[in-house]
């Protein structure tokens, strides 16, 4: 019964949350951090992921994600110093790890998105 409660409150705060992000998508894009949440047609309708940028210890550009549920990647599109672009994957993860992708050294990232499913 108590688990039950704590499923629907849990399920409740997601659809508020999810409801919030999609009602001021740029303020998490100016944040440097991106929140993806699942249309409600999805097998996942509840499940959340946030993105945070990263940079590794050589300099690399890249942009990390994580859900609390199902399978993702990381999708990141980079352009180098003389507009070429270019799209790098993260490891497909199941919920809760972490996926990055990284740019090449010396390129910065343009976009980025999480790819649900395979």
């Amino acid at each position: 019964m108590i688990k039950g409660r704590i499923a629907k409150a849990l399920a409740s705060t997601a659809l508020v949350l999810g409801g919030a992000m999609t009602l001021a998508p740029s303020a998490v894009a100016d944040s440097g951090s991106s929140v993806t949440v699942l249309p409600a047609s999805s097998d996942s309708a509840l499940a959340s992921c946030w993105g945070q940028r990263v940079t590794g210890s050589a300099g690399h550009q890249g942009n990390k994600t994580w859900c609390d549920s199902g399978r993702y990647r990381e999708v990141i599109k980079c352009e180098t110093l003389g507009g070429y672009q270019y799209t790098h994957y993260g490891p497909w993860v199941w919920a809760s790890a972490e996926s990055v992708a990284w740019c090449n050294l010396g390129d910065r990232i343009i976009g980025d998105h999480t790819e649900w499913g395979a």
